[in-house]
């Protein structure tokens, strides 16, 4: 009997605590097409091997734009680009060069090669958390 009266109470487990990541993408120089924007968790060969968990798109009409994600507690990474023609996909240059816009948490800039997640890794905790991130 006293079994059956504690039985709900190990049958409920508190739902995760949601709070906001909120990105502010920054140095946009044409107001025209789209930020395309993918939020990641930790993966191997980010950010092109593994899918965000998260992809926004919004139209870049300004010098800076602001996108929101409501989050669990834990690890993320940030991944956008302008999307300044609008065809859905990052345009690259010879050798596989971005020739759009880009950027990344952490105002990562790539070098020789692109960034592991460990680069982009942002820590969000329970308070909400605001991070900038300024194309390249």
């Amino acid at each position: 009997m006293l079994l059956f009266f504690a039985l709900p109470f190990f049958m409920f487990t508190p739902a995760p605590v949601q709070t906001r990541l909120n990105v502010t993408i920054e140095n946009i120089k044409k107001p025209a097409g789209q930020i395309r924007i993918g939020l990641y968790k930790p993966c191997r060969n980010f950010p092109t091997g593994c899918q965000p968990i998260v992809s926004k798109v919004i139209d870049a009409t300004g010098s800076q734009a602001q996108v929101a994600f409501s989050v669990e507690a834990g690890e993320y990474a940030v991944a956008l680009f302008h999307d300044v023609n609008g065809n859905g996909k990052l345009d690259k240059k010879l050798f596989g060069i971005p020739a759009e816009p880009y950027g990344f948490s952490n105002n990562y800039h790539p070098r020789v090669s692109g960034p592991v997640f460990d680069d982009c890794r942002v820590h969000v905790d329970a308070a909400e958390k605001t991070i900038s991130i300024k194309l390249i």
